[in-house]
């Protein structure tokens, strides 16, 4: 199994630090925020990796060469409209991913064992599971967080305006290849987020969920949620 990680947006809720640094290369004492997220990936027993590159993706590479130095095998995808939403990315990785795949941000930091059990679920063909969440109360940001309504283990909801809604979504994915399918569906009729593919996928009965509770998870999208993270990862080493 691969995992895709999506490195190519500028954080714009970061841009005092991605002048001249893509927001994957932030430090966190020290460590990259992506390096820190590939760690994560061995440790949970995937070593090959996609990443999709955009804005200073040449300084990425750079960074991460072949994956050699972390112990992985890295392979590249390049989105030259990296400004556009998420599943513009997600879907320039299509010739890299024959098989069922692991899905995840690059600013997403998270549990190894999260993505341990993910990746053990068994996919029908078309489906998806996206890892949510219950943990409502203890998320950082919740105004800005995508919120996900779940019901028997299938999502029937996702939207970061949801009025109704019972769980977070944590930004990692299990993915069978019909992801692509739907993501080339939605971006057609002008709908290009991950969570527009989610949502689309949910009509069908073919997103579900793999809930979680008090498992460390954090999107490092601002500078408050980048000293939060300093702080964890203090508290843990």
């Amino acid at each position: 199994m691969k995992a895709l990680i999506i490195a190519a947006g500028r954080g714009r809720r970061l841009k005092s630090y991605t002048r001249r640094t893509p927001k994957p290369l932030i430090p966190i004492l020290g460590v990259p925020l992506i390096e820190r997220i590939i760690l994560s990936v061995k440790r949970a027993g995937i070593h090959r990796i996609v990443v999709v590159t955009g804005y200073l993706g040449h300084r990425l590479k750079a960074r991460l060469g072949n994956g050699s130095r972390l112990g992985v095998k890295i392979e590249y995808a390049d989105n030259p409209q990296w400004w556009q939403p998420n599943g513009i990315s997600v879907l320039k990785a299509k010739p890299l991913l024959k098989n069922n795949f692991v899905l995840l941000m690059s600013d997403h930091l998270f549990d190894h064992k999260t993505l341990s059990d993910l990746k053990r679920h068994k996919l029908g063909r078309e489906e998806s599971i996206l890892c949510v969440d219950k943990s409502i109360k203890s998320i950082f940001d919740i105004h800005d967080a995508t919120k996900v309504k779940v019901r028997q283990g299938k999502i029937e909801d996702i939207g970061k305006y949801l009025e109704q809604y019972n769980g977070i979504d944590t930004g990692m994915f299990l993915c069978s290849p019909n992801f692509f399918k739907v993501l080339e569906r939605t971006i057609r009729k002008g709908f290009c987020s991950l969570s527009d593919a989610v949502r689309a996928l949910a009509k069908q009965k073919k997103a579900r969920s793999h809930e979680i509770t008090n498992r460390f998870w954090l999107d490092v999208d601002t500078p408050e949620s980048l000293g939060f993270a300093e702080k964890m990862i203090r508290s843990w080493e």
